[in-house]
């Protein structure tokens, strides 16, 4: 099994939040707490040899939990794909467990989970509503080359971008995750 340590957490959060008003999600609230801080209760006690955030702006918050900030190598080509080659490229660790920061439900363990089945080629995971391709571990230079291939040839599409890897896959239906991108997923206010 991959230890934690051989790990580098990567959290997406540099989209462009059009469906939360331009808002930085990470510093959004659900429950009372910011959705970064969610994130990283579900996740547990890994102690993760790295920790990394894909973001639009810098902002100090992020310091203050352990995170380097890294920002998308391809300035106005946005899109989840770009933010994964970007993390890729900056982790120095030899996995990267990518996770987006408004992702919620997520099932105990999941790291274990997935390290468990990782291959030499990642995993990544299938929940009841289907493939859910931000949520994977990989290793990290294969994860980098596949992003930048297909960010070259046109494509954006995740699941297709990293489907030549042939990952395994940590099957989680029925259960499904949820995803506060929408008014009404996280609480109202600042």
């Amino acid at each position: 099994m991959i230890p934690a340590s051989a790990v580098s957490l990567g959290v997406l959060a540099g989209g462009r939040g059009e469906r939360v008003g331009g808002r930085d999600k990470a510093w959004l609230r659900r429950d009372g707490d910011y959705l970064l801080d969610g994130l990283l209760a579900q996740l547990g006690e890994p102690r993760f040899g790295g920790r990394l955030a894909s973001v639009r702006t810098t902002d100090e918050r992020w310091g203050a939990r352990g995170f380097t900030c890294v920002a998308d190598l391809r300035p106005g080509q946005p899109g989840p794909l770009a933010g994964i080659e970007a993390l890729a490229a900056a982790c120095a660790t030899p996995w990267l467990l990518v996770l987006p920061v408004d992702t919620f439900g997520l099932p105990v363990g999941l790291f274990g989970r997935l390290a468990a089945i990782a291959t030499l080629r990642g995993a990544w995971l299938r929940d009841g509503g289907g493939l859910q391709p931000l949520v994977g571990l990989w290793p990290a230079p294969a994860l980098h080359e596949a992003a930048r291939a297909a960010l070259e040839a046109g494509e954006f599409a995740v699941h297709r971008a990293l489907a030549p890897l042939h990952p395994a896959c940590l099957d989680l239906a029925p259960h499904c995750l949820g995803n506060a991108n929408l008014p009404g997923a996280y609480d109202p206010g600042p």
